[in-house]
């Protein structure tokens, strides 16, 4: 019996790591994903907005931005070192698997606010002769 529930333990912690591993396989795909849709989200506001420069000048430069706020939040929440840590400790993993689910986080924020050039501003905010309202 003692070995039938040692077994039994094993296998199940075996579970485990294989769907953590499937998760994090899905969140890189998901981000892949994800990042393709905040293009097409860019493509639409762009061809919305084509004739306004200034917009679109501005607009380009809030991607940039948002772009580079992301990618220093990874390197400050993943350094270096960590990556290096990480790939020591788990194996083959080049890329951080939980680096994708941070920036599929961040990239789905990113997709809401995009959504507002399209749908309009937050509710409290409809009145305001703004970009979003247009």
């Amino acid at each position: 019996m003692k070995n039938i529930l040692f077994l039994f333990i094993i296998l199940a912690a075996n579970s485990c790591q294989f769907e953590k591993k499937k998760d994090n396989i899905d969140a890189c795909t998901k981000f892949d994903e994800v990042d393709n849709k905040i293009l097409a989200l860019m493509d639409k506001i762009e061809l919305k907005h084509k004739g306004d420069r200034p917009f679109l000048g501005a607009f380009n430069m809030e991607q940039v931005y948002w772009i580079q706020y992301r990618d220093r939040r990874l390197r400050a929440i993943y350094p270096k070192k960590w990556d290096q840590h990480y790939r020591k400790n788990n194996g083959k993993e080049v890329f951080n698997p939980c680096k994708c689910r941070e920036l599929l986080r961040l990239s789905e924020r990113r997709i809401e606010d995009l959504q507002m050039y399209l749908i309009g501003g937050p509710a409290d905010q409809q009145d305001c002769p703004s970009k979003l309202n247009e």
